[in-house]
């Protein structure tokens, strides 16, 4: 990797900690869960027909059946919230791994980047507007089937 030296980046005030840990665990349970088949895949995997890594249910810690990170899912997940690629069942461009996964690597390395930096204030380091833990947690409690309905209702 460069010798040069790290980015600054975005400052982190102590009080968002537990309410950044709140909002990744519900993204986790959100977005990585187990389908009715036993899987849980990324948006790419999930639109392709390929052999899955791991067999239903026995994807190890912290990955899915499609051999992607809980992490590389939550950053794709992301970066179609902000206009690259797409994560919404029915759309048709995702971001491909082959792409993702070293973008994901560049931003760790480089600039530190975690799940909710893009949501983050550059100057204060605060969340956005309505993007904390709060917002994730609600979905998580309406049920993954109300909050597939409300990004069919989000993308309008």
């Amino acid at each position: 990797m460069s010798t040069l030296p790290r980015a600054q980046t975005t400052p982190t005030p102590p009080s968002i900690l537990p309410s950044w840990r709140a909002r990744t665990d519900a993204r986790v349970r959100l977005l990585c869960s187990l389908n009715r088949a036993g899987n849980a895949l990324c948006a790419w995997h999930d639109s392709r027909r390929e052999r899955r890594t791991y067999p239903p249910r026995m994807a190890p810690p912290g990955y899915l059946n499609c051999g992607c990170t809980f992490e590389e899912a939550l950053f794709e997940e992301s970066l179609s919230r902000h206009g690259v690629g797409s994560y919404h069942p029915g759309e048709s461009v995702r971001m491909d791994p082959a792409l993702r996964n070293p973008l994901f690597r560049l931003l760790q390395t480089r600039y530190g980047y975690q799940d909710g930096d893009f949501e983050r204030d550059p100057k204060t380091g605060e969340w956005v507007e309505g993007e904390g833990n709060a917002l994730w947690e609600r979905k998580l409690a309406q049920g993954a089937m109300n909050v597939r309905k409300n990004r069919t209702e989000e993308r309008r």
